[in-house]
């Protein structure tokens, strides 16, 4: 039996790193350039496909050099109703093309998956927008993953980016994370036993 991959961090998930970009996960860049304009912002997560309500969106004033790239405050009524095309995080400023009539979310070739995760072992601050690394915590049998011999073949990580995070209310209850994988990686989450979840540094960028 071949020895396992091994799991460089450093190298992580290309396309899972691009895939929050297109969730509109990530807020856009503006300086001090430009005429400051009023713009809508989320001030309410909103997930794809669902309605945008007033209680959503917020103003704010922004030195912007091409406001077309972005919603303008006047514009705030036409928003409302509309559905979100991909998930809408808190604080990021609202683009025309995050507006539409129905979900595009998730992109093509991917997939979300609701991993649950025991009582105490959800990282603190979990968030969506953040890259992950799902993990087994226990190999089948129920051996720890961490007193595995030499010879146990360790499954890799599956990687994604949180797109909601449920905490149970109840010390004793399961929290949900769901997760956007590629997804050709779904039956392998499904096949974990008692995942774990781990938060990956910005330096993380591919798997070999």
């Amino acid at each position: 039996m071949g020895a396992p991959r091994r799991w460089r961090p450093g190298l992580v998930a290309l396309g899972v790193a691009g895939a929050i970009a297109c969730a509109g996960g990530v807020a856009w860049t503006v300086g001090n350039a430009g005429e400051r304009q009023p713009v809508l912002s989320v001030v309410r997560p909103v997930a794809a496909g669902e309605v945008i309500e007033a209680r959503d969106v917020g103003v704010v004033r922004l030195g912007v050099d091409d406001a077309t790239q972005l919603v303008l405050a006047g514009h705030r009524d036409a928003v409302i109703g509309r559905r979100a095309v991909v998930p809408l995080v808190s604080g990021q400023l609202l683009a025309p093309g995050q507006l539409g009539d129905a979900a595009g979310f998730p992109p093509d070739g991917q997939a979300l998956v609701v991993v649950g995760v025991e009582p105490g072992m959800l990282p603190a601050g979990l968030a969506q927008g953040q890259r992950i690394a799902v993990v087994p915590g226990a190999l089948p049998g129920g051996r720890e993953t961490a007193d595995a011999g030499a010879d146990a073949k360790v499954p890799d990580p599956v990687l994604g980016v949180v797109n909601a995070v449920g905490r149970s209310e109840s010390a004793s209850g399961k929290g949900a994370v769901t997760v956007l994988v590629d997804a050709g990686a779904v039956r392998r989450v499904a096949q974990m036993s008692d995942p774990r979840v781990a938060v990956l540094s910005s330096s993380v960028k591919a798997v070999s």
